[in-house]
């Protein structure tokens, strides 16, 4: 019945756009509406929110980006639960040879439609047995899984790559926001696959997903299969 994060969202949408030169046709304000006026049309309480924008409709062939009308923005909703997922099952994870495209080439806080990198990834990762891929940077970091962000359990403290490595996520900042009221050290770092093996517990974050807690990842068992008393915690808050 409330649209969760809505600014902040909207927020990430437009910088993104401004970032590559798309220059939206409406105020944050009048796109904040139009997305409630999806919701309220279709009379969802539960739904899934994507927001689609593109450059606009081109005029004729070529990678110019001047030969399009202005942008056009797509509100598609559909109703769901609280997650896509199973939260319980949870995920297996799977390392891959796929590399994070780095910030020079393309700023990760850029939220966008270009996902081939992603579903390469995916497609590598359930190839290997796994539901999700661990994408790691081009020096053998950490940076995100295909769809979301990444979190490690050890001794007490939260870790996660740095938001420079990886996708800028709104679940994510929520995640650190509660774990800081909760007076669990949030540590943004570098991180390799030894930290990953050596977590105690492990999950993923994602607007779609909330919080999904990993069992496995590479073959190796994490908490036990099961997830774990910090994980649980967040994602009750989370929920709440």
């Amino acid at each position: 019945g409330r649209i969760f994060k809505l600014k902040e969202h909207s927020d990430r949408l437009f910088q993104s756009a401004r970032m590559i030169g798309i220059e939206m046709p409406m105020t944050r304000a009048e796109f904040s509406e139009a997305v409630k006026m999806v919701i309220r049309e279709n009379g969802f309480q539960e739904a899934h929110i994507k927001p689609v924008v593109s450059r606009g409709t081109a005029w004729k062939l070529g990678l110019d980006p001047r030969n399009t009308t202005e942008p056009n923005i797509v509100i598609p909703a559909r109703p769901i639960g609280t997650s896509m997922f199973d939260t319980e099952k949870g995920f297996k994870l799977a390392s891959v040879s796929v590399r994070k495209v780095p910030a020079m080439c393309l700023d990760p806080r850029v939220k966008s439609c270009n996902y081939l990198v992603h579903i390469l990834a995916r497609q590598e990762a359930l190839a290997s047995g796994g539901d999700e891929a661990i994408i790691y940077d081009i020096h053998g970091y950490v940076a995100e899984g295909c769809g979301d962000n990444i979190f490690l359990v050890k001794d007490g403290d939260l870790f996660t790559p740095c938001e420079q490595d990886a996708l800028a996520g709104v679940t994510r900042s929520t995640v650190m926001e509660i774990a800081q009221k909760e007076e669990i050290t949030v540590h943004e770092a570098k991180l390799t696959s030894y930290d990953v093996y050596n977590a105690d517990e492990i999950f993923v974050t994602g607007s779609g997903a909330g919080i999904i807690t990993v069992t496995e990842v590479d073959k190796r068992e994490v908490s036990g299969g099961r997830m774990g008393e910090i994980t649980r915690k967040l994602f009750t808050l989370y929920e709440e």
